[in-house]
């Protein structure tokens, strides 16, 4: 049987792998993700955004509670607005998720 504290884990390994995805992405560099004939590193950013988001809400409200330095409420935001308007995502807003944020999360986790 699986307990919450399992659960919760499991979760935050995931986020670990999100975020490592993330760091490659990154890693490939700006002009990659920019470059206007292939949309690859873009498509990979979303899909990780929105997996963040998903894994977030799968936490225990008491988890997120006790880890107020993460903007909860912006990942969700941030999915939201990029699950139903993807046309108009700034991708350079996309990218500052990936190549900025996404470590600050996963280091705030790691603690």
């Amino acid at each position: 049987m699986t307990t919450p504290s399992d659960r919760t884990a499991a979760i935050l390994a995931d986020i670990q792998r999100f975020a490592a995805s993330a760091r490659r992405v990154a890693a490939r560099g700006h002009d990659r993700f920019n470059d206007p004939d292939d949309d690859d590193q873009r498509r990979i950013a979303r899909s990780l955004v929105v997996d963040l988001s998903a894994a977030a809400d799968r936490l225990p409200e008491s988890f997120r509670a006790a880890h107020p330095d993460i903007d909860w409420r912006g990942i969700r935001a941030v999915r939201n607005f990029m699950a139903h308007d993807y046309d108009e995502t700034d991708e350079e807003i996309l990218w500052q998720a990936i190549a900025v944020q996404f470590p600050i999360i996963a280091a705030a986790l790691r603690r």
